[in-house]
Protein backbone atom coordinates (compact mmCIF):
# COMPACT_ATOMS: atom_id res chain seq x y z
CA UNK A 1 0.00 0.00 0.00
CA UNK A 2 3.04 2.64 0.90
CA UNK A 3 4.24 1.39 -2.62
CA UNK A 4 0.94 2.83 -4.00
CA UNK A 5 1.00 5.51 -2.47
CA UNK A 6 4.64 6.58 -3.15
CA UNK A 7 3.81 5.81 -6.55
CA UNK A 8 1.39 8.37 -6.90
CA UNK A 9 2.61 11.02 -4.82
CA UNK A 10 5.74 10.45 -7.58
CA UNK A 11 3.63 10.79 -10.26
CA UNK A 12 2.12 13.68 -9.06
CA UNK A 13 4.93 15.78 -8.56
CA UNK A 14 6.29 14.59 -12.04
CA UNK A 15 3.34 16.03 -13.32
CA UNK A 16 3.26 19.48 -11.26
CA UNK A 17 6.92 19.55 -12.87
CA UNK A 18 6.19 18.75 -15.99
CA UNK A 19 2.45 21.46 -15.79
CA UNK A 20 5.40 24.00 -14.81
CA UNK A 21 7.61 23.99 -17.01
CA UNK A 22 4.98 23.90 -19.78
CA UNK A 23 3.35 26.86 -18.60
CA UNK A 24 6.94 28.61 -18.79
CA UNK A 25 7.19 27.45 -22.28
CA UNK A 26 3.47 29.04 -22.86
CA UNK A 27 4.36 32.14 -21.47
CA UNK A 28 7.89 32.45 -22.92
CA UNK A 29 6.14 32.13 -26.54
CA UNK A 30 3.58 35.28 -26.16
CA UNK A 31 5.75 37.52 -28.51
CA UNK A 32 4.00 37.46 -31.54
CA UNK A 33 0.68 38.18 -32.10
CA UNK A 34 -1.27 38.89 -35.76
CA UNK A 35 -4.25 40.81 -35.95
CA UNK A 36 -6.74 41.44 -38.95
CA UNK A 37 -5.25 45.13 -38.87
CA UNK A 38 -1.99 43.82 -39.72
CA UNK A 39 -0.05 45.58 -36.51
CA UNK A 40 2.52 42.90 -34.92
CA UNK A 41 2.61 43.02 -31.15
CA UNK A 42 5.71 41.56 -30.03
CA UNK A 43 4.71 41.44 -26.09
CA UNK A 44 7.96 39.98 -24.48
CA UNK A 45 9.61 43.01 -25.71
CA UNK A 46 6.92 45.48 -26.45
CA UNK A 47 7.10 45.92 -30.12
CA UNK A 48 4.90 47.23 -32.32
CA UNK A 49 4.87 47.83 -36.25
CA UNK A 50 2.27 49.65 -38.35
CA UNK A 51 1.29 52.18 -40.24
CA UNK A 52 0.67 55.75 -38.76
CA UNK A 53 -2.75 56.08 -39.01
CA UNK A 54 -3.92 58.95 -37.89
CA UNK A 55 -1.66 61.84 -35.63
CA UNK A 56 -3.58 62.72 -32.85
CA UNK A 57 -0.98 65.78 -32.11
CA UNK A 58 2.72 66.94 -31.76
CA UNK A 59 3.44 63.89 -29.25
CA UNK A 60 0.08 61.20 -30.05
CA UNK A 61 0.39 59.36 -33.49
CA UNK A 62 -1.76 56.22 -34.08
CA UNK A 63 -0.20 53.11 -35.60
CA UNK A 64 -2.79 51.57 -37.51
CA UNK A 65 -5.38 51.31 -34.56
CA UNK A 66 -3.37 51.86 -31.68
CA UNK A 67 -2.78 55.04 -30.28
CA UNK A 68 1.07 55.79 -29.39
CA UNK A 69 1.94 58.66 -26.71
CA UNK A 70 5.30 59.55 -27.35
CA UNK A 71 7.40 59.31 -24.52
CA UNK A 72 9.91 61.83 -23.19
CA UNK A 73 8.02 64.64 -25.38
CA UNK A 74 5.83 67.19 -24.98
CA UNK A 75 4.24 69.34 -27.44
CA UNK A 76 1.68 72.18 -26.69
CA UNK A 77 -2.15 71.78 -27.08
CA UNK A 78 -3.92 71.75 -29.77
CA UNK A 79 -5.77 74.69 -30.47
CA UNK A 80 -2.18 77.17 -29.62
CA UNK A 81 -0.28 78.14 -32.84
CA UNK A 82 2.71 75.56 -31.98
CA UNK A 83 0.36 73.02 -30.70
CA UNK A 84 -1.39 72.66 -34.27
CA UNK A 85 1.96 73.57 -35.56
CA UNK A 86 3.64 70.32 -34.24
CA UNK A 87 0.68 68.36 -35.44
CA UNK A 88 0.56 69.38 -39.25
CA UNK A 89 4.47 68.97 -39.19
CA UNK A 90 4.55 65.53 -37.86
CA UNK A 91 1.41 64.31 -39.80
CA UNK A 92 3.40 66.17 -43.34
CA UNK A 93 6.56 64.09 -41.74
CA UNK A 94 5.15 60.52 -40.58
CA UNK A 95 1.58 59.72 -41.95
CA UNK A 96 1.29 56.50 -43.70
CA UNK A 97 4.70 55.51 -42.94
CA UNK A 98 5.53 52.44 -41.18
CA UNK A 99 6.74 52.95 -37.55
CA UNK A 100 8.51 50.83 -35.62
CA UNK A 101 7.42 51.41 -31.79
CA UNK A 102 9.31 50.17 -28.63
CA UNK A 103 6.22 50.29 -25.69
CA UNK A 104 7.53 50.54 -22.14
CA UNK A 105 3.90 48.96 -20.61
CA UNK A 106 2.14 51.96 -19.60
CA UNK A 107 -0.37 53.56 -20.67
CA UNK A 108 -2.17 57.11 -20.96
CA UNK A 109 -5.47 57.22 -20.93
CA UNK A 110 -6.53 55.12 -24.04
CA UNK A 111 -3.00 55.27 -25.53
CA UNK A 112 0.11 53.00 -24.97
CA UNK A 113 3.36 55.04 -23.86
CA UNK A 114 6.39 54.41 -26.12
CA UNK A 115 8.75 55.75 -28.57
CA UNK A 116 8.74 55.32 -32.00
CA UNK A 117 11.16 55.28 -35.19
CA UNK A 118 10.40 55.84 -39.06
CA UNK A 119 13.11 54.19 -41.33
CA UNK A 120 14.97 57.19 -42.91
CA UNK A 121 13.43 59.42 -40.06
CA UNK A 122 14.59 57.93 -37.15
CA UNK A 123 13.22 58.77 -33.94
CA UNK A 124 9.63 60.59 -33.88
CA UNK A 125 10.79 62.12 -30.40
CA UNK A 126 14.35 63.62 -31.35
CA UNK A 127 12.77 64.86 -34.78
CA UNK A 128 9.90 66.57 -33.28
CA UNK A 129 12.28 68.19 -30.41
CA UNK A 130 14.87 69.05 -33.52
CA UNK A 131 12.07 70.72 -35.22
CA UNK A 132 11.60 73.22 -32.36
CA UNK A 133 8.24 72.49 -32.17
CA UNK A 134 8.38 70.25 -29.16
CA UNK A 135 10.37 69.76 -25.88
CA UNK A 136 11.55 67.28 -23.82
CA UNK A 137 9.45 66.11 -20.79
CA UNK A 138 12.32 65.25 -18.18
CA UNK A 139 10.07 63.13 -16.08
CA UNK A 140 9.68 60.94 -18.36
CA UNK A 141 13.08 60.87 -20.42
CA UNK A 142 14.86 59.76 -16.90
CA UNK A 143 17.61 57.88 -18.94
CA UNK A 144 18.27 61.53 -20.99
CA UNK A 145 17.90 60.30 -24.09
CA UNK A 146 16.67 63.46 -25.44
CA UNK A 147 18.39 65.74 -23.47
CA UNK A 148 21.28 65.69 -26.10
CA UNK A 149 18.80 66.39 -28.62
CA UNK A 150 17.21 69.23 -26.52
CA UNK A 151 20.41 71.05 -25.75
CA UNK A 152 21.69 70.89 -29.64
CA UNK A 153 17.81 72.30 -30.20
CA UNK A 154 18.19 75.09 -27.62
CA UNK A 155 15.12 75.57 -25.05
CA UNK A 156 11.53 74.15 -25.48
CA UNK A 157 9.85 77.91 -26.04
CA UNK A 158 6.60 76.52 -25.87
CA UNK A 159 4.34 75.54 -22.35
CA UNK A 160 6.00 73.13 -20.36
CA UNK A 161 3.60 71.53 -18.12
CA UNK A 162 4.11 70.63 -14.39
CA UNK A 163 3.73 67.16 -14.72
CA UNK A 164 6.59 67.38 -17.01
CA UNK A 165 9.21 68.32 -14.04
Amino acid sequence: MKSLKSQALCLTIILIIILGLFGKIISSKQNIEKSDNSITFFSNDHKLVGTVSNIRDGDTIVVDTTPIRLNGLTCDELGTPLGDQAKLYLQNKVSLRTATCTLNGSESYDRKIGRCNINGLGDIGALMITSKLCGRCPRYDPKEKYLGVQKSAGPFTGVMPNYCK
